[in-house]
């Protein structure tokens, strides 16, 4: 049998195996099972396209492990942008095509790992997949691979594919560092993508595939492999290593990685002590959370709409402003009702201590095109279940959502 890096047809997103159920753990600890669908989310969101712009070969895919103001840096398999007599680009969700700036290429020979880093720039936000351990991705446990295939027919897209699979084994020693074995549907295209464990972290970065022989396509006559469905990746821990090897004040990608990722959103959950507000990017996607004094922490709002980037205030600037402005009304128990009103003459949602009452606090800005009524509405994660809802009260111009209710406290009106 061969190993092959891949680049397969497209199929459609493929959400496979059961849903992970979360596990019951302490607040305290940093890894969290998540379900499926939540990191096929985060997938979406930080897994890139690589393209190279002659055309002469396959593209791959990578994933966004670091930001630095407009600098975003993908980790990918070096064999996805090998050839130096090419350039490459960087194509992402919002289906927005960027030149890569830098590519630093991480092997020194063939014993080396596959491994390679691009950056690109630009004004709108994605989120940065949380780098995990790979020791966790043990023999048995659940993975997710996400990448871009290539398209079976020339003129066809290439659209994003997240499957999931199971750890199969683990070599100490391996050819490029492909020691991270698995079971899962992937096709060409998709080498350099990540390997998700159950926490949404990345353990690895995928870019083998077993084979067994050819057989040429009915479609496109072109030659194409027979896969066995066992794949390999470069674990993630290969990945810090390299980095704590980097020498310090150095001018390439690898020797600045490190300040990178420090500034990147973190991996793990805050720590919000007795409960509270704050923005929490362990998912890769800034969401402002509440935890209540019991220790039951709840999404509230999910910050993904880069309307306002260009002004500065991306999804993670707006993320941080906002969860601050919830924990200071909360701690000043300002924070009974939410409703809509204007606030600095434009729209906004904002606090009122009483029903019916006017706007004391700015929450957040509208923008000049949003309907006031079903942006609050939308605007909490937890008004789409029904059974969670508040009160809500519709006076004679705005609904008002009875948040003191919701937090469990007991405000005297005026």
């Amino acid at each position: 049998m061969k190993w092959w890096g891949l680049r397969f047809d497209a199929l459609t997103v493929i959400l496979t195996g059961a849903v992970t159920v979360a596990a019951v753990v302490s607040l305290q600890s940093a890894v969290c099972a998540k379900t499926a669908q939540e990191i096929a989310e985060l997938a979406m969101r930080s897994t890139v396209e690589v393209n190279n712009t002659l055309g002469f070969s396959a593209g791959g895919s990578g994933a966004i492990v670091a930001k630095q103001g407009n600098i975003y840096t993908v980790l990918t398999a070096n064999h996805v942008v090998a050839s130096l007599a090419q350039e490459y680009t960087i194509r992402t969700y919002l289906e927005k095509e960027y030149k890569a700036i830098r590519i630093q290429r991480l092997p020194k020979n063939d014993r080396d790992v596959d491994l390679a880093l691009i950056q690109f720039q630009a004004r709108e936000y994605y989120p940065v997949a949380p780098i995990g351990n790979s020791e966790r991705a043990v023999v048995g446990s659940t993975i997710y691979v996400a990448g871009y295939p290539l398209p079976v027919a020339a003129e066809s897209e290439r659209k994003l594919e997240f499957t999931a699979g199971i750890v199969s084994s683990r070599l100490s020693r391996a050819s490029s560092g492909y020691g991270l074995r698995y079971q899962a549907v992937t096709r060409r295209g998709m080498s350099g993508g990540p390997v998700f464990d159950d926490s949404g972290r990345v353990v690895g970065i995928h870019g083998r595939g077993d084979t067994v022989g050819t057989v040429t396509s009915a479609w496109n006559g072109q030659t194409e492999e027979i896969k066995t469905g066992l794949n390999a990746a470069v674990p993630i821990d290969a990945f810090r290593i390299l980095v704590s090897q980097a020498k310090p004040n150095g001018f390439d990608i690898l020797n600045n990685i490190n300040a990178a990722i420090a500034r990147s959103p973190s991996s793990n959950p805050p720590n919000l002590g007795r409960g509270g507000f704050a923005c929490d990017t362990s998912t890769g996607e800034p969401v402002t959370v509440y935890q209540n004094p019991q220790g039951f922490r709840e999404p509230w709002i999910r910050w993904n709409s880069n309307f306002f980037s260009s002004a500065g205030y991306d999804p993670l600037t707006r993320c941080q402003q906002v969860s601050q402005r919830l924990e200071t009304y909360s701690r000043n128990r300002q924070l009974n009702y939410v409703t809509v009103g204007i606030v600095n003459n434009q729209r906004a949602i904002c606090t009122s201590s009483r029903f019916n009452g006017p706007c004391e606090g700015l929450i957040y800005t509208l923008r000049r095109d949003q309907d006031p009524a079903p942006a609050l509405s939308s605007f909490f994660v937890w008004l789409a279940n029904q059974k969670a809802r508040p009160s809500l009260f519709e006076s004679n111009s705005a609904t008002y959502i009875n948040i003191g209710e919701r937090l469990g406290l007991e405000f005297s009106e005026p």
